[in-house]
């Protein structure tokens, strides 16, 4: 089928220009200021709305296998559309963990069996992510990872982390690193603060992901290797990036939209809502002007979801016990549009954080710019509308986000994966 997006504003990276697009056999066959509607079997107005490539989600948690009562493939795919999002990576905290041929290759399998959404595996750094041995990339890369991680579990023994990027650099696998010293962190529940001493509730030192970030740096220098650092956090993680990067260490990082929009204020002021509750926990208000500085001054390259889905038991509980984690795919866009709103980032600057960038990162050739050629993954989205969050229209699973009852400026109206409509507002 031949499809013709028609009056939309395509915005990449480095510009913005008004035309039609027009789509045939999964990919961009043409883009021009007027094609005649005649050309196309189906045409999509997009008259005051914006064009983006679909967005890539480097860090999400499916869930599959082991707890598809959380999230599964399916559920996972139907919100990353939702979303806009048409390529994740999907974390191997599962259980089994994706440590292995087989899972990973399973994994690849049902999301082509699925087709909304490509669905990337990452192979876990060590056997059951248990930081003792590392497991068989070669099998995790024919299979169709495209990285590596032990997701939430640092490397602890720096000579573990030295072997990994050694052994990921042969078969061009990315590593995706948590930095965490988990003897500062300990069993911490929210960030160290006067909050935590008030109510004495355990606490995480941003020292925790600040020592381990140094530490990881360092390695990455040592061996001219490259990380990509999950999740960042802190306003001085920010300030040690920035001047690795000017030092030419090659690093890359993301963010989350939970950590530049909600911050120990609104822990407090949910009175200690489990919703709140992420690892690594939200820091201050200065650290999350720091991230949406980061990543004005692309200091930080992406923005990731960590989209974390959890049962309504796992989270509708006291603070101390409820799962860290909140969902994240299906409000990734309108969240990233408020740094527009507020000036700190341009539309072509989303587009880099959300599609570029990611696409770049991960060797993804055939995706993350709209251009003559490429494969046809799109994401027409309308920046001035707006939507309630309720649990009866989110696709996910769970419904494990403090967005509950709040009204965000900004929505998806079409997601466009290999050609194909997957998703219409």
């Amino acid at each position: 089928m031949k499809l013709l997006i028609k009056e939309g504003t395509i915005v990449n990276p480095d510009s913005q220009k008004k035309a039609d697009v027009l789509i045939e056999s999964s990919r961009i066959s043409r883009i021009a200021d007027a094609i005649p509607e005649k050309e196309a079997d189906k045409v999509i107005s997009a008259k005051d709305k914006f064009v983006f490539a679909g967005f890539i989600d480097m860090h999400t948690h499916l869930r599959t296998p082991g707890r598809e009562d959380e999230e599964d493939l399916l559920s996972g795919s139907l919100a990353s559309a939702r979303g806009g999002f048409t390529t994740l990576l999907c974390m191997p905290n599962t259980n089994p963990a994706i440590d292995n041929y087989e899972i990973a290759l399973r994994i690849r399998k049902e999301a082509e069996k699925i087709g909304l959404v490509d669905i990337y595996p990452v192979g876990a750094i060590t056997k059951n992510r248990e930081g003792k041995e590392i497991s068989e990339f070669g099998f995790l890369a024919e299979a169709g990872c495209l990285a590596v991680s032990d997701d939430g579990f640092p490397l602890k023994e720096s000579s573990l982390l030295r072997r990994a990027l050694e052994y990921a650099e042969n078969f061009n696998l990315l590593v995706i690193s948590h930095c965490e010293d988990l003897s500062l962190s300990g069993e911490g529940l929210i960030r160290e603060s006067p909050l935590s001493a008030e109510w004495g509730i355990p606490s995480v030192p941003e020292i925790s992901e600040i020592v381990d970030l140094v530490r990881q740096i360092e390695v990455v220098r040592y061996l001219n290797s490259r990380v990509h650092f999950a999740h960042i956090s802190s306003k001085r993680s920010v300030e040690l990036i920035k001047r690795a990067k000017e030092e030419g260490i090659n690093i890359t990082a993301e963010t989350c939209p939970h950590y530049f929009t909600f911050s120990l204020k609104d822990v407090e002021e949910s009175g200690f809502s489990p919703l709140y509750k992420v690892n690594p926990p939200l820091g201050r208000e200065e650290d999350k002007l720091a991230l949406k500085k980061a990543l004005k001054e692309g200091i930080i390259d992406v923005i990731a979801t960590d989209h974390a889905p959890h049962t309504y038991l796992e989270k509708e509980i006291d603070f101390n016990s409820a799962e860290f984690g909140m969902i994240g795919l299906e409000f990734a866009l309108p969240l990233s549009l408020s740094l527009v709103r507020e000036g700190f980032l341009s539309l072509e600057d989303l587009a880099c954080r959300l599609s570029y960038r990611p696409a770049q990162i991960l060797n993804l050739k055939d995706r993350g710019y709209i251009k003559e050629g490429l494969r046809a993954d799109l994401t027409i989205v309308d920046t001035e509308r707006e939507q309630l969050i309720t649990k009866e229209n989110i696709f996910s699973k769970s419904k494990n986000t403090p967005l509950l009852g709040k009204v965000l400026k900004g929505e998806v109206v079409y997601t466009i994966y290999k050609g194909k409509i997957v998703y219409s507002s």
